[in-house]
Parts: C-alpha cells; sequence; structure tokens
C-alpha cells in the first residue's frame, strides 16, 4: 500500500505527530510515506524560520493571506476571495503531490490545513482512498454547518476522541465514516527511580483558551499558603510561542505565584519528554481543547496527572486519571498536595499510567489502528466505484 500523509511539516506538535505516524508506518507496512507540505500560514516563528520537523518531504511555499478583517465591505469581500482561491490553488497542488499513492490522508488543522482546503481537496476528483484526520474545527466550517457534509465525500475521518466525533456527527457527517484514534506517544525506557521535582502544566497552542490556567495558579496559591516553602515550583509550557502572553503573566500576578512560576514556553518534543520524566505531577484541568499530547508523554514517562473528564481525557488514560471537576481550584489544589505528600500513591499513579500508555498509546499500536482504518476505507472506496 502506498500512502501519502498531507500536513504541516514544522517543528510543532503537528509535525511531531506526522513525524512520528509515519515512522511507526513504515516500520510496520516496510514501505515508505510520502509527506506532503506547504506552510500553513499561522505565523507562528517556527513556521516564519521555516523550521523543520524532517526535510524529506514534498514541500512548496505559498503566499497566505491573513484574515485582518476590514470596515470596509468590499475589501473584505476582495480578501475572502483571494483566500479562497489560494485554498484551492493549496488543494490542487497537495493533489498533484501525492499522485501515484493509494491513499491519501490529510491531517486537518487551522489555516493551509483547514476546513475550506479539506473541502476543496475531497470535491476534487480523486483514484485514491482519502482519509481526513480532523484535529480541530476551525470557524469557518462552525459558521456555516452545511459545509461540513462535504467530509462525507471521504473514505474515512479519524479522530482523537470521542467528543468530536459527536460534534461532527451533529455537523451532518456519516457516523459509520468517523473512527476514534488516540493520539500516540513514544514509549521510552522506563525509570522509576529518577530524581523528579516540580509541577507541569501544558498550554497548547492557545495558552488562555480551554486549558485552565486561571484555576492551575489560584490551586497553586493555595498549595503555597499550606506548604510555604515546600511547594514545587509550576512550569508552563506549551505550543503558543516563544513569548508569555502578557494575560498569562498579569493571572500569575493576580494569584500572587508569578515568582513560582518558570515560563518555558515553546519548547521541543524532546525537551518535553525530559521535562515530564523529571516532574513529580502534570496538571490538566482542561474545561475544553484536547489533551491526548501532553497526557500521552506524562503517562508514558510514569508521571501522574490530575485532571478533567474533558479534552480527550478519559479516552486517553482510561482509570489511571486523578480526576477533578471543572473550575474547581481547592479540589485541584487538595489533590496536588494529596499527591505531593504520598510518594507511594504517585508510584503506584505512574506505574499504572506507563503500562496503560504501553497497551494503548504507543505509536506502533496507532500506525496498526490508523492502517487497519486505511484497508476498510480501501474497501469502502472499492464499493463505491463498482
Amino acid at each position: 500500500m502506498n500512502i501519502a500523509i498531507i500536513g504541516c511539516p514544522f517543528r510543532t506538535s503537528y509535525g511531531a505527530y506526522i513525524e512520528s505516524l509515519k515512522t511507526s508506518l513504515e516500520r510496520s507496512t516496510g514501505s515508505t510515506v510520502q509527506w506532503v507540505a506547504s506552510n500553513c500560514g499561522c505565523g507562528d516563528p517556527i513556521e516564519r524560520s521555516r523550521d523543520f520537523q524532517r526535510r524529506d518531504c514534498k514541500y512548496f511555499d505559498m503566499p497566505q493571506l491573513g484574515e485582518m478583517p476590514s470596515p470596509v465591505p468590499w475589501k473584505r469581500e476582495l480578501r475572502f476571495g483571494l483566500r479562497y482561491a489560494t485554498y484551492y490553488l493549496r488543494a490542487v497542488r497537495y493533489e498533484a503531490l501525492s499522485r501515484g499513492t493509494q491513499v491519501r490522508h490529510l491531517q486537518q488543522i487551522l489555516n493551509a490545513y483547514g476546513s475550506d482546503v479539506a473541502f476543496h481537496w475531497l470535491r476534487r476528483p480523486s483514484d485514491a482512498t482519502r482519509v481526513v484526520t480532523v484535529h480541530e474545527l476551525d470557524l469557518e466550517q462552525l459558521a456555516y454547518r452545511d459545509r461540513n457534509r462535504i467530509y462525507n465525500r471521504a473514505d474515512a475521518i479519524i479522530v482523537h476522541d470521542n467528543a468530536l466525533k459527536r460534534e461532527l456527527s451533529g455537523l451532518h457527517v456519516s457516523p459509520e465514516l468517523i473512527h476514534v484514534v488516540r493520539h500516540g506517544t513514544q514509549i521510552g525506557p522506563a525509570d522509576a527511580t529518577g530524581q523528579r521535582e516540580g509541577l507541569v502544566f501544558y498550554g497548547g497552542h492557545k495558552l488562555m483558551s480551554g486549558k485552565g490556567i486561571g484555576n492551575v495558579l489560584d490551586a497553586l496559591a493555595i498549595v503555597t499558603s499550606r506548604l510555604g516553602d515546600k511547594t514545587p515550583r509550576l512550569r508552563i509550557h506549551g505550543h503558543y510561542g516563544t513569548e508569555t502572553p502578557p494575560e498569562a503573566l498579569a493571572l500569575a500576578r493576580r494569584s500572587g505565584v508569578e515568582e513560582r512560576v518558570d515560563w518555558l514556553n515553546q519548547i521541543s518534543m524532546e525537551d518535553m519528554t525530559q521535562l515530564y520524566r523529571s516532574s513529580l505531577l502534570c496538571l490538566l484541568p482542561f474545561t475544553g481543547s484536547f489533551a491526548g499530547l501532553p497526557a500521552g508523554v506524562a503517562a508514558a514517562n510514569q508521571l501522574p496527572i490530575i485532571c478533567t473528564r474533558k479534552a480527550g481525557l478519559p479516552g486517553h488514560l482510561g482509570d489511571c486519571g486523578v480526576w477533578i471537576d471543572e473550575e474547581n481550584p481547592v479540589q485541584l489544589a487538595a489533590r496536588i498536595i494529596d499527591l505531593l505528600e504520598d510518594e507511594t500513591l504517585r508510584r503506584d499513579y505512574g506505574g499504572r499510567l506507563r503500562r496503560h500508555a504501553e497497551q494503548f498509546l504507543a505509536w506502533d499500536v496507532i500506525a496498526r489502528e490508523t492502517f487497519e482504518i486505511y484497508r476498510s476505507a480501501q474497501q469502502r472506496s472499492a464499493r463505491m466505484r463498482a
């Protein structure tokens, strides 16, 4: 089976995702998986500097117009039309560069990999089996809900959690097409004896939206009032950029914990793994978004996770999370203190998470599940063409 993956080529969480999936698919199939990509237009420093995850992809640059809404109606319409046209041209180019492959797998995120591009791509005739992984929904497809029916032209849709499957089903996408495959993680050597210190919080691509950062900072203030100088430092990171958002700094000042926070901001996946490998607890009190990436990294590195039952966390952690209610910093602080004061309990959660990750989240497991979806999608495609 010849496979092409279309998606972000830069050193972001999405680039790391594609590289891991590609490598595991190649290991399980013995065949090279093509990687087709372009600049995405997000404007992040990593995109602007063209900091590639891997250089061996079929890459092209194309101008990307930002949204920049204008108060002048005709200027708004013109900019919208030009953006729409460039998205069409990207879809054409993606298809051309993946020509000759039997399965073409688009990774939908935003901008040059957003819903407009996905829908242009699916509208075009193709001799291949087409699969879309929807990592996140964008504002366009939520504003114009009927457009999502175009997903039904795909041979399979992949999402990472059941909540997104339900949302897509509500947007007129056939539930039979939608498959849930967890976000994978690298399983390195187990290390139960290394020195650990500090708390870690992942802010994703949008630190101030749906992650519960205010609750984390308020909980840290409560823990500090109880434990004083014994309170571990809080390390905050994510793929939101290299600069700390001013709003986040203001929240830390308001909570009175600015001196206890280390703002790591955007770090490499290698540094993220090392950070989680050497931390005491991972805090994921998400109220929205998706937290499969940090949950998987934490689980693989035996790092106990205090979290809500949101953002795909139940599906990724099974019964191994330390569950809390949403928007409840008092409860979060209590669970932090419980685990800080009980090393045996921390080790128990860490061991259970590691075993869960080995069984359900390892990239080779994810690749096998994905390959089976390719096979069933090919069969569906053949039936539709018969």
